[in-house]
Protein backbone atom coordinates (compact mmCIF):
# COMPACT_ATOMS: atom_id res chain seq x y z
CA UNK A 1 0.00 0.00 0.00
CA UNK A 2 1.36 3.39 -0.98
CA UNK A 3 -0.06 6.90 -0.67
CA UNK A 4 0.71 8.80 -3.86
CA UNK A 5 -0.85 12.11 -2.85
CA UNK A 6 -2.21 13.89 0.22
CA UNK A 7 -4.53 16.86 0.25
CA UNK A 8 -5.72 18.99 3.20
CA UNK A 9 -8.06 21.94 3.45
CA UNK A 10 -8.68 23.99 6.61
CA UNK A 11 -7.40 21.14 8.76
CA UNK A 12 -5.77 22.23 12.05
CA UNK A 13 -3.24 24.90 11.04
CA UNK A 14 -3.21 23.96 7.35
CA UNK A 15 -5.17 26.28 5.10
CA UNK A 16 -4.41 24.13 2.08
CA UNK A 17 -1.76 21.52 1.34
CA UNK A 18 -0.98 19.22 -1.54
CA UNK A 19 1.85 16.73 -1.13
CA UNK A 20 3.38 13.93 -3.23
CA UNK A 21 5.12 11.68 -0.68
CA UNK A 22 8.05 9.36 -1.24
CA UNK A 23 7.24 5.61 -1.46
CA UNK A 24 9.81 4.98 1.28
CA UNK A 25 10.47 7.19 4.30
CA UNK A 26 9.08 10.73 4.51
CA UNK A 27 10.71 12.89 7.16
CA UNK A 28 8.78 15.89 8.49
CA UNK A 29 11.10 18.04 10.57
CA UNK A 30 10.74 21.39 12.25
CA UNK A 31 10.04 23.08 15.56
CA UNK A 32 7.45 21.76 17.97
CA UNK A 33 3.99 23.16 17.26
CA UNK A 34 4.66 23.79 13.58
CA UNK A 35 2.14 21.23 12.31
CA UNK A 36 4.10 18.02 11.73
CA UNK A 37 1.80 15.80 13.80
CA UNK A 38 -1.25 17.39 12.17
CA UNK A 39 -0.25 15.83 8.86
CA UNK A 40 -0.05 12.37 10.43
CA UNK A 41 -3.43 13.00 12.04
CA UNK A 42 -4.92 13.76 8.61
CA UNK A 43 -3.72 10.40 7.26
CA UNK A 44 -5.18 8.70 10.35
CA UNK A 45 -8.57 10.28 9.57
CA UNK A 46 -8.47 8.72 6.11
CA UNK A 47 -7.84 5.29 7.67
CA UNK A 48 -10.22 5.28 10.63
CA UNK A 49 -12.42 8.34 10.23
CA UNK A 50 -11.20 9.72 13.53
CA UNK A 51 -8.24 11.39 15.20
CA UNK A 52 -5.71 9.56 17.34
CA UNK A 53 -5.46 12.65 19.54
CA UNK A 54 -9.02 13.84 20.22
CA UNK A 55 -12.58 12.52 20.13
CA UNK A 56 -13.93 15.94 19.10
CA UNK A 57 -13.90 16.55 15.34
CA UNK A 58 -14.47 20.27 15.81
CA UNK A 59 -10.98 20.58 17.30
CA UNK A 60 -9.35 19.76 13.95
CA UNK A 61 -11.33 22.33 11.92
CA UNK A 62 -9.33 25.50 11.35
CA UNK A 63 -10.49 28.45 13.43
CA UNK A 64 -13.52 30.30 12.03
CA UNK A 65 -13.99 27.76 9.23
CA UNK A 66 -17.20 25.69 8.90
CA UNK A 67 -15.53 22.65 7.40
CA UNK A 68 -12.27 20.73 7.17
CA UNK A 69 -11.39 18.08 4.59
CA UNK A 70 -8.59 15.56 4.18
CA UNK A 71 -7.95 13.10 1.38
CA UNK A 72 -5.41 10.67 0.00
CA UNK A 73 -4.86 8.84 -3.24
CA UNK A 74 -3.23 5.47 -2.87
CA UNK A 75 -2.18 2.39 -4.76
CA UNK A 76 -3.31 -0.87 -3.19
CA UNK A 77 -2.81 -4.21 -4.92
CA UNK A 78 -2.02 -2.23 -8.06
CA UNK A 79 -5.36 -0.39 -7.98
CA UNK A 80 -5.76 3.33 -7.39
CA UNK A 81 -8.26 4.42 -4.73
CA UNK A 82 -9.30 7.89 -3.60
CA UNK A 83 -10.38 8.35 0.01
CA UNK A 84 -11.56 11.61 1.54
CA UNK A 85 -13.20 12.66 4.81
CA UNK A 86 -15.15 15.91 5.18
CA UNK A 87 -15.77 17.26 8.69
CA UNK A 88 -18.62 19.69 9.32
CA UNK A 89 -19.12 19.80 13.12
CA UNK A 90 -22.03 22.26 12.97
CA UNK A 91 -24.14 20.14 10.60
CA UNK A 92 -26.38 17.20 11.46
CA UNK A 93 -24.16 14.92 9.39
CA UNK A 94 -20.90 15.95 11.00
CA UNK A 95 -18.66 13.52 9.12
CA UNK A 96 -18.89 12.41 5.50
CA UNK A 97 -16.72 9.79 3.82
CA UNK A 98 -16.04 9.69 0.09
CA UNK A 99 -14.63 6.65 -1.75
CA UNK A 100 -13.50 7.36 -5.31
CA UNK A 101 -15.36 10.70 -5.14
CA UNK A 102 -18.68 9.03 -4.22
CA UNK A 103 -20.31 9.53 -0.83
CA UNK A 104 -20.18 6.37 1.27
CA UNK A 105 -23.45 5.61 3.12
CA UNK A 106 -21.72 4.32 6.25
CA UNK A 107 -18.52 5.01 8.17
CA UNK A 108 -17.85 1.25 8.10
CA UNK A 109 -17.30 1.54 4.32
CA UNK A 110 -14.07 3.38 5.14
CA UNK A 111 -12.55 0.57 7.20
CA UNK A 112 -9.66 -1.22 5.53
CA UNK A 113 -9.38 1.18 2.59
CA UNK A 114 -6.33 2.87 4.09
CA UNK A 115 -4.58 0.75 6.68
CA UNK A 116 -2.20 2.60 8.96
CA UNK A 117 -0.20 1.99 12.11
CA UNK A 118 0.69 5.00 14.24
CA UNK A 119 3.21 5.28 17.05
CA UNK A 120 3.30 8.48 19.09
CA UNK A 121 4.55 9.54 22.54
CA UNK A 122 1.02 8.96 23.87
CA UNK A 123 1.42 5.25 23.09
CA UNK A 124 3.58 4.86 26.19
CA UNK A 125 0.20 4.87 27.94
CA UNK A 126 -0.37 1.43 26.40
CA UNK A 127 1.83 0.14 29.19
CA UNK A 128 1.52 2.80 31.87
CA UNK A 129 -2.22 3.52 31.95
CA UNK A 130 -5.47 1.61 32.37
CA UNK A 131 -7.27 -1.04 30.27
CA UNK A 132 -9.19 1.40 28.04
CA UNK A 133 -5.96 2.42 26.24
CA UNK A 134 -5.09 -1.20 25.44
CA UNK A 135 -8.65 -1.95 24.30
CA UNK A 136 -8.46 1.05 21.98
CA UNK A 137 -5.21 -0.28 20.51
CA UNK A 138 -6.91 -3.61 19.82
CA UNK A 139 -10.12 -2.06 18.49
CA UNK A 140 -8.27 0.23 16.08
CA UNK A 141 -6.28 -2.69 14.68
CA UNK A 142 -9.24 -5.06 14.32
CA UNK A 143 -11.55 -2.39 12.87
CA UNK A 144 -9.13 -1.97 9.98
CA UNK A 145 -8.89 -5.73 9.43
CA UNK A 146 -12.57 -6.66 9.83
CA UNK A 147 -15.62 -4.59 8.93
CA UNK A 148 -17.73 -7.13 10.84
CA UNK A 149 -15.72 -6.35 13.99
CA UNK A 150 -16.18 -2.60 13.55
CA UNK A 151 -19.95 -2.97 13.04
CA UNK A 152 -20.28 -5.35 16.01
CA UNK A 153 -18.34 -2.93 18.21
CA UNK A 154 -20.64 -0.07 17.23
CA UNK A 155 -23.72 -2.18 17.97
CA UNK A 156 -22.37 -3.23 21.35
CA UNK A 157 -21.45 0.33 22.34
CA UNK A 158 -24.87 1.68 21.36
CA UNK A 159 -26.65 -1.01 23.41
CA UNK A 160 -24.25 -0.45 26.34
CA UNK A 161 -25.01 3.29 26.34
CA UNK A 162 -28.76 2.56 26.34
CA UNK A 163 -28.49 0.05 29.19
CA UNK A 164 -26.36 2.44 31.24
CA UNK A 165 -28.94 5.20 30.75
CA UNK A 166 -31.64 2.91 32.13
CA UNK A 167 -29.43 1.93 35.07
CA UNK A 168 -28.90 5.58 35.96
CA UNK A 169 -32.66 6.18 35.78
CA UNK A 170 -33.27 3.22 38.10
CA UNK A 171 -30.63 4.52 40.49
CA UNK A 172 -32.58 7.79 40.73
CA UNK A 173 -35.65 5.76 41.72
CA UNK A 174 -37.41 5.87 38.37
CA UNK A 175 -39.35 2.82 37.24
CA UNK A 176 -37.73 1.00 34.32
CA UNK A 177 -39.13 -1.25 31.61
CA UNK A 178 -37.55 -4.68 32.18
CA UNK A 179 -38.55 -5.70 28.67
CA UNK A 180 -36.45 -2.86 27.25
CA UNK A 181 -33.60 -3.84 29.56
CA UNK A 182 -33.82 -7.41 28.22
CA UNK A 183 -33.63 -6.04 24.65
CA UNK A 184 -30.56 -3.92 25.38
CA UNK A 185 -28.80 -6.86 27.04
CA UNK A 186 -29.59 -9.04 24.02
CA UNK A 187 -28.17 -6.33 21.76
CA UNK A 188 -24.98 -6.35 23.87
CA UNK A 189 -24.68 -10.14 23.94
CA UNK A 190 -24.94 -10.93 20.22
CA UNK A 191 -21.96 -8.77 19.03
CA UNK A 192 -19.73 -10.53 21.58
CA UNK A 193 -19.86 -13.64 19.41
CA UNK A 194 -17.96 -11.67 16.76
CA UNK A 195 -15.77 -9.54 19.00
CA UNK A 196 -14.38 -11.99 21.57
CA UNK A 197 -13.01 -14.66 19.19
CA UNK A 198 -11.29 -12.01 17.08
CA UNK A 199 -9.80 -10.34 20.15
CA UNK A 200 -8.59 -13.70 21.46
CA UNK A 201 -6.99 -14.68 18.16
CA UNK A 202 -5.28 -11.38 17.47
CA UNK A 203 -3.95 -10.81 20.99
CA UNK A 204 -2.30 -14.25 20.75
CA UNK A 205 -0.86 -13.38 17.33
CA UNK A 206 0.31 -9.94 18.50
CA UNK A 207 1.93 -11.54 21.55
CA UNK A 208 3.89 -13.96 19.39
CA UNK A 209 5.20 -11.28 17.03
CA UNK A 210 5.70 -8.49 19.61
CA UNK A 211 7.88 -10.78 21.73
CA UNK A 212 10.26 -11.22 18.78
CA UNK A 213 10.15 -7.51 17.91
CA UNK A 214 11.02 -6.59 21.50
CA UNK A 215 14.11 -8.82 21.42
CA UNK A 216 15.11 -7.41 18.01
CA UNK A 217 14.74 -3.72 18.90
CA UNK A 218 16.14 -3.97 22.44
CA UNK A 219 18.92 -6.45 21.68
CA UNK A 220 18.13 -8.12 25.02
CA UNK A 221 16.97 -11.66 24.35
CA UNK A 222 16.87 -12.43 28.08
CA UNK A 223 13.98 -9.98 28.51
CA UNK A 224 10.80 -11.83 27.50
CA UNK A 225 7.89 -9.54 26.62
CA UNK A 226 4.42 -11.14 26.72
CA UNK A 227 0.80 -10.11 26.13
CA UNK A 228 -2.25 -12.04 27.29
CA UNK A 229 -5.96 -11.44 26.70
CA UNK A 230 -8.02 -10.98 29.86
CA UNK A 231 -11.47 -11.89 28.58
CA UNK A 232 -14.74 -11.22 30.37
CA UNK A 233 -15.62 -14.89 29.77
CA UNK A 234 -13.45 -17.95 30.53
CA UNK A 235 -14.34 -19.70 27.25
CA UNK A 236 -15.94 -18.96 23.87
CA UNK A 237 -18.74 -21.57 23.87
CA UNK A 238 -22.23 -20.12 24.27
CA UNK A 239 -20.95 -16.58 24.64
CA UNK A 240 -24.18 -14.71 23.92
CA UNK A 241 -26.17 -16.84 26.37
CA UNK A 242 -23.55 -16.43 29.10
CA UNK A 243 -23.35 -12.65 28.61
CA UNK A 244 -27.15 -12.35 28.83
CA UNK A 245 -27.21 -14.45 32.00
CA UNK A 246 -24.42 -12.44 33.67
CA UNK A 247 -26.02 -9.12 32.79
CA UNK A 248 -29.37 -10.20 34.16
CA UNK A 249 -27.83 -11.49 37.40
CA UNK A 250 -25.83 -8.29 37.90
CA UNK A 251 -28.72 -5.83 37.43
CA UNK A 252 -29.12 -4.99 41.11
CA UNK A 253 -25.40 -4.31 41.56
CA UNK A 254 -25.24 -2.38 38.27
CA UNK A 255 -28.16 -0.18 39.31
CA UNK A 256 -26.34 0.70 42.55
CA UNK A 257 -23.25 1.52 40.51
CA UNK A 258 -25.13 3.30 37.73
CA UNK A 259 -23.16 1.48 35.02
CA UNK A 260 -22.53 -1.96 33.54
CA UNK A 261 -19.79 -3.83 35.39
CA UNK A 262 -19.32 -6.79 33.06
CA UNK A 263 -18.67 -7.04 29.33
CA UNK A 264 -16.12 -6.55 26.61
CA UNK A 265 -15.87 -2.87 27.58
CA UNK A 266 -14.09 -4.01 30.78
CA UNK A 267 -11.54 -6.35 29.19
CA UNK A 268 -7.78 -5.85 29.29
CA UNK A 269 -4.48 -7.06 27.86
CA UNK A 270 -1.91 -8.03 30.51
CA UNK A 271 1.66 -6.95 29.66
CA UNK A 272 4.60 -8.61 31.38
CA UNK A 273 8.38 -8.56 31.05
CA UNK A 274 10.13 -11.73 32.17
CA UNK A 275 7.02 -12.64 34.16
CA UNK A 276 6.65 -9.29 35.99
CA UNK A 277 3.90 -6.74 35.45
CA UNK A 278 5.35 -4.01 33.24
CA UNK A 279 3.24 -1.18 34.65
CA UNK A 280 4.82 -1.74 38.06
CA UNK A 281 8.39 -2.87 37.35
CA UNK A 282 9.46 -1.72 33.84
CA UNK A 283 11.86 1.15 33.21
CA UNK A 284 10.99 4.00 30.85
CA UNK A 285 13.21 2.49 28.15
CA UNK A 286 11.57 -0.92 28.52
CA UNK A 287 8.10 0.65 28.35
CA UNK A 288 9.02 2.53 25.19
CA UNK A 289 10.43 -0.61 23.56
CA UNK A 290 7.35 -2.65 24.52
CA UNK A 291 4.93 -0.09 23.07
CA UNK A 292 6.98 0.15 19.88
CA UNK A 293 7.10 -3.65 19.62
CA UNK A 294 3.30 -3.82 19.83
CA UNK A 295 3.05 -1.36 16.96
CA UNK A 296 5.62 -3.24 14.86
CA UNK A 297 3.66 -6.43 15.52
CA UNK A 298 0.53 -4.67 14.31
CA UNK A 299 2.43 -3.69 11.15
CA UNK A 300 3.38 -7.32 10.45
CA UNK A 301 -0.15 -8.56 11.14
CA UNK A 302 -1.54 -6.15 8.55
CA UNK A 303 1.03 -7.44 6.07
CA UNK A 304 0.06 -11.06 6.75
CA UNK A 305 -3.69 -10.51 6.67
CA UNK A 306 -3.96 -8.18 3.67
CA UNK A 307 -0.86 -9.10 1.67
CA UNK A 308 0.31 -5.47 1.62
CA UNK A 309 2.19 -3.23 4.02
CA UNK A 310 0.10 -0.56 5.75
CA UNK A 311 1.19 3.06 6.06
CA UNK A 312 3.41 3.61 9.10
CA UNK A 313 3.20 6.88 11.05
CA UNK A 314 5.95 7.57 13.60
CA UNK A 315 5.42 10.73 15.62
CA UNK A 316 8.51 12.03 17.46
CA UNK A 317 9.92 8.54 18.03
CA UNK A 318 13.56 8.81 16.99
CA UNK A 319 14.61 11.39 19.58
CA UNK A 320 13.58 8.97 22.34
CA UNK A 321 15.71 6.07 21.00
CA UNK A 322 19.46 5.59 21.21
CA UNK A 323 21.44 5.08 17.99
CA UNK A 324 21.34 1.28 18.23
CA UNK A 325 17.56 1.19 18.58
CA UNK A 326 17.14 3.75 15.77
CA UNK A 327 19.18 1.57 13.43
CA UNK A 328 17.21 -1.54 14.35
CA UNK A 329 13.92 0.29 13.93
CA UNK A 330 14.92 1.49 10.45
CA UNK A 331 15.73 -2.10 9.55
CA UNK A 332 12.29 -3.18 10.76
CA UNK A 333 10.42 -0.65 8.58
CA UNK A 334 12.40 -1.25 5.39
CA UNK A 335 10.04 -1.44 2.42
CA UNK A 336 7.15 0.25 4.25
CA UNK A 337 5.93 3.71 3.32
CA UNK A 338 6.59 5.69 6.48
CA UNK A 339 5.94 9.23 7.71
CA UNK A 340 8.24 10.30 10.55
CA UNK A 341 8.14 13.56 12.50
CA UNK A 342 11.20 14.89 14.29
CA UNK A 343 12.76 18.20 15.28
CA UNK A 344 16.18 17.36 13.82
CA UNK A 345 16.63 15.81 10.38
CA UNK A 346 19.94 14.28 11.52
CA UNK A 347 17.94 11.78 13.64
CA UNK A 348 17.39 9.87 10.39
CA UNK A 349 20.94 9.90 9.05
CA UNK A 350 20.98 6.12 8.63
CA UNK A 351 17.94 6.13 6.34
CA UNK A 352 18.59 5.90 2.59
CA UNK A 353 15.25 5.77 0.74
CA UNK A 354 13.79 8.99 2.05
CA UNK A 355 12.46 12.46 1.29
CA UNK A 356 12.68 15.31 3.78
CA UNK A 357 10.24 18.17 4.32
CA UNK A 358 10.71 21.21 6.53
CA UNK A 359 7.51 22.19 8.34
CA UNK A 360 7.36 25.77 9.60
CA UNK A 361 4.88 28.50 10.49
CA UNK A 362 4.19 31.47 8.28
CA UNK A 363 3.26 34.91 9.62
CA UNK A 364 -0.44 34.05 10.01
CA UNK A 365 0.34 30.93 12.07
CA UNK A 366 -0.43 28.61 9.18
CA UNK A 367 1.75 25.55 8.52
CA UNK A 368 3.99 25.56 5.48
CA UNK A 369 5.68 22.43 4.09
CA UNK A 370 8.80 22.83 1.94
CA UNK A 371 10.70 19.95 0.36
CA UNK A 372 14.23 19.88 1.76
CA UNK A 373 15.73 16.70 0.29
CA UNK A 374 14.06 15.20 -2.76
CA UNK A 375 15.28 11.62 -2.48
CA UNK A 376 14.28 9.24 -5.24
CA UNK A 377 11.61 10.25 -7.71
CA UNK A 378 8.04 9.13 -7.08
CA UNK A 379 6.72 7.26 -10.08
CA UNK A 380 3.17 7.04 -11.39
CA UNK A 381 1.72 9.76 -9.19
CA UNK A 382 -1.97 10.34 -9.77
CA UNK A 383 -2.87 13.94 -10.67
CA UNK A 384 -3.94 15.97 -7.68
CA UNK A 385 -6.85 17.55 -9.52
CA UNK A 386 -8.64 14.18 -9.44
CA UNK A 387 -8.71 14.17 -5.63
CA UNK A 388 -11.91 16.03 -4.79
CA UNK A 389 -12.34 17.34 -1.26
CA UNK A 390 -15.67 18.94 -2.05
Amino acid sequence: MQITSIKLRDFRNYEELTLAPHPGVNILFGQNGSGKTNLLEAIHYCALGRSHRTSLDREVVRKDRPMAAVGVQLKKNGVRTDVAVRLTPQDARRKTVFIDNKRAPRLSDLMGRVQCVIFSPEDLMLVKEGPSIRRRFLDMMLSQLSTAYFVALQQYQKALDQRNAMLRSARRGERIDTGMLDAFEEAMAIPCETIIPLRRRFVALTDEIASMKYASVSGREAEIFTMSYQCCLPEDDGMAQKIRKCLRESRKEDIQRGSTGLGIHREDIALTLSGREMKVFASQGQIRTAALSMKLAQLEIFQRESGESPILLLDDVMSELDMTRRTRLLDEISGVQTFITCTDESDLEGCREKRSYRVSLCGEGMARVMESTAGESVNENAPFDDLDLG
